[in-house]
C-alpha cells in the first residue's frame, strides 16, 4: 500500500477575498454577524476588514 492511499484529504475552503483554496486548518477565521468567512492570510483579512469599514452594513429590520 502506498502512502498516497493512506493520506487523508485536507478539507479546503475558499479565501473570502482572493478565492484561493486553503486548508481549513490553516485558515484565518473572522466571524461576522451571520456567517463565518475564511482568509488565506493577514493581507486578505486586512483587505476584507478595510472593505467592511468603507461600506458598513445597513441596519437590520426593526433596528433604529
Amino acid at each position: 500500500m502506498s502512502t498516497d492511499e493512506l493520506s487523508v484529504p485536507l478539507e479546503r475552503v475558499p479565501c473570502d477575498v482572493c478565492q484561493h483554496d486553503i486548508p481549513l486548518s490553516e485558515a484565518v477565521v473572522a466571524e461576522a454577524t451571520d456567517y463565518v468567512v475564511y482568509f488565506c492570510g493577514l493581507d486578505c483579512y486586512d483587505h476584507w476588514r478595510l472593505r467592511q469599514a468603507a461600506y458598513p452594513q445597513s441596519p437590520g429590520m426593526g433596528e433604529t
